[in-house]
């Protein structure tokens, strides 16, 4: 027997490989062309069925929606709604057929009027495409009958005695119509289960909503007892001023009826003599007596007010104690309404026209003026790490303030007697204190949520006793601490173990009181610095008087508070009371507009800083 050469046996099993590898693919190519075209199949089905009957369309007609059903099907459709109105009116089947009739579409619910009744389908279009694509398939049923009275389920035509499901808006005939009823009557008990299962749920339902009202209860008393607290320590307060008034009135009594005694004696000891010195020595004591005469007159007649709603004493003092001190009072209540007004009257009046556009300002974050120079304005630069010295007379960079410790520097806020300057870091979560010879000090602080801790501080200000207010964004809530040593003296913004702030950004001190830009909630807080809220005002919008995040906040000499509304690119001015005064900038003021107020800050002679960290620029007003 021959045995073929090597090479043959090889060339027969590589053809025999090839031709099953072949064979193979060809398989693989049948299986996915199969599948294919059952996927095909599937979606042209799901495309001619009939969304009523969702059967294979039969003389498919379009509504204005453009959804298509079976011609029978909206016949059937139309007659139960007026099949239904048969059994509610007198007319003949007839003469309801030919009325005009609403109805709606069984897909989208959009509504239509057919004019002319029933007759009105059989004037609707035909959906040509399916329509073709039915014939491409040979899946086209011949159309039934569309006389209107024929049974959904059985299709026998009745004879004027059909009946119409109210539930399911089918017709059917007298026999199915007995079956329908029984399987209406099968589901009662479905009904019975789900109506079992709702009352559980309704039970559930109550105990939840009894515990929101029990948790409600709870808020509410809690609520009046912080507030009861809160008029103990008012109470606590107005009777230590009474007593402070009551001291004072006796310590001025004491120091009255010296002078009186004083006096006697010297009346007393005086002898009139022949002698031109005696008559200047009468004229005086005349002149004494008469004054004293006058102090005793208005002694006692100081009228203290009590005010119910602000919890606050008002003391009338004119005319009492001591001419000098009457004169004090009143030169000061000239000149604090003398300020009030015009102030209002300068910024009503004013055309916010800026004397000076720095737009390459390395990202500005806040700015301020320092109280030892008016002319220089420092600028916390976020893109250098570093604090910028403008002197705006001469318009150009005199210094930096530099810390390798420094990252990311937010506020700034400047002591007088001190002589320090303060920098908030949010991202070191610290305080940095430079001198005002622009030495490095020392750093407050560190992060946390605990006394002596913060997180992401920023705005920042020196209350009356040269204490520190910081803005605590991280932990939503006011801190002052000691500006030396950084130990907590105080919390505003809480009450109990819950804040009232949200994210506050700025702040700005009017005397004793503290001004709060609170940006998560858009508006401004006003505080004593006790922690009792005082005033608020602001709400979220672009209207007047309307914040979308309440960036920074600065008070004027007079007491006016300027917010740099940051979210709507405008600064708001406001009076003390909280009225609208004036409003500059704009985002939709292109040029004239902010892209993000981030710092403001208001000089001695008026002059309105802004920072914008959005377009990098900085101006003066």
């Amino acid at each position: 027997m021959d045995v073929p050469p090597k090479s043959a046996t090889s060339k027969r099993e590589s053809f025999a490989k090839s031709k099953s590898l072949s064979k193979n693919a060809s398989v693989r190519l049948q299986r996915n062309r199969r599948l294919e075209r059952q996927d095909s199949i599937g979606a042209i089905e799901e495309l001619i069925q009939c969304g009523i009957c969702l059967e294979k369309l039969s003389d498919p007609k379009m509504l204005p929606c453009q959804h298509t059903f079976c011609l029978p099907c909206l016949h059937s459709h139309v007659m139960a709604k007026k099949i239904l109105l048969k059994q509610a009116s007198l007319e003949s089947q007839d003469v309801l057929a030919k009325k005009p009739i609403a109805i709606k579409c069984p897909v989208c619910q959009n509504k239509f009027s057919l004019e002319k009744g029933i007759d009105s389908l059989n004037d609707l279009p035909k959906n040509l495409y399916i329509d073709s694509v039915l014939k491409l398939v040979e899946c086209n049923i011949p159309p039934v009958s569309s006389k209107p009275d024929r049974c959904v389920k059985c299709h026998i035509f009745s004879r004027g005695d059909e009946q119409c499901c109210q539930h399911c808006m089918q017709v059917f005939c007298n026999v199915c119509w007995s079956e329908h009823l029984s399987e209406l009557e099968s589901n009662v008990s479905i009904l019975i289960k789900q109506v079992e299962e709702s009352k559980i749920r309704l039970d559930h339902k109550l105990e939840s909503f009894e515990n929101r009202c029990g948790q409600l209860i709870d808020n509410v008393k809690e609520a009046t007892e912080r507030k009861i607290e809160l008029l103990r320590m008012d109470e606590e307060r107005v009777l230590k001023e009474v007593e402070s008034i009551v001291r004072e009135g006796k310590l001025n009594h004491a120091t009255i009826s010296r002078k009186i005694g004083d006096l006697k004696n010297k009346l007393a000891s005086n002898v009139m003599e022949n002698s031109p010195g005696k008559v200047f020595s009468f004229m005086n004591l005349h002149k004494e007596t008469s004054r004293l005469l006058s102090i005793v007159r208005h002694y006692g007649e100081a009228r203290v007010i009590f005010d119910p709603e602000t919890f606050k004493l008002d003391q009338d003092t004119e005319g009492i104690y001591s001419d000098v001190c009457d004169n004090e009072n009143s030169t000061r209540s000239t000149n604090s309404l003398e300020r009030f007004e015009s102030a209002s009257h300068y910024y009503k009046n004013r055309s916010f026209v800026p004397k000076l556009v720095w737009n390459k300002c390395p990202r500005p974050a806040n700015v301020g003026v320092p109280p030892w120079d008016n002319r220089l304005l420092y600028i916390t630069a976020t893109d250098t790490h570093t604090v910028l010295i403008l002197n705006r007379d001469r318009r150009k960079l005199e210094g930096r303030l530099i810390s390798s410790e420094m990252l990311y520097p937010q506020g700034i806020a400047f002591s007088k007697t001190r002589q320090e300057i303060y920098v908030s870091d949010k991202w070191k979560h610290c305080i940095h204190v430079f001198s005002k010879s622009r030495d490095y000090l020392r750093d407050l602080l560190s992060k946390g949520n605990g006394p002596g801790k913060v997180r992401s501080p920023d705005g920042i200000a020196v209350g009356p006793g040269d204490e520190l207010v910081i803005c605590d964004s991280g932990n939503d809530r006011i801190i002052i601490i000691n500006p030396q040593t950084g130990e907590h003296i105080s919390t505003i913004g809480t009450v109990g173990n819950k804040t009232t702030l949200n994210m506050p950004t700025g702040v700005a001190m009017s005397g004793d009181k503290i001004i709060v830009a609170d940006t998560g909630n858009h508006r401004i807080k006003i505080f004593y610095l006790d922690g009792r809220k005082l005033h608020e005002f602001g709400a979220l919008g672009r209207g007047k008087g309307q914040f979308r995040s309440a960036e920074v906040v600065a008070v004027d000499s007079a007491g006016f508070i300027l917010v740099g509304d940051g979210g709507n690119g405008r600064v708001q001015i406001f009076k003390p009371d909280g009225s609208v005064a004036k409003i500059f900038g704009g985002s939709s003021q292109g040029s004239d507009g902010f892209g993000w107020v981030s710092g403001i800050c208001v000089t001695s002679d008026l002059d309105i800083v802004v920072a914008d960290s959005k377009t990098r620029s900085l101006r003066i007003y």
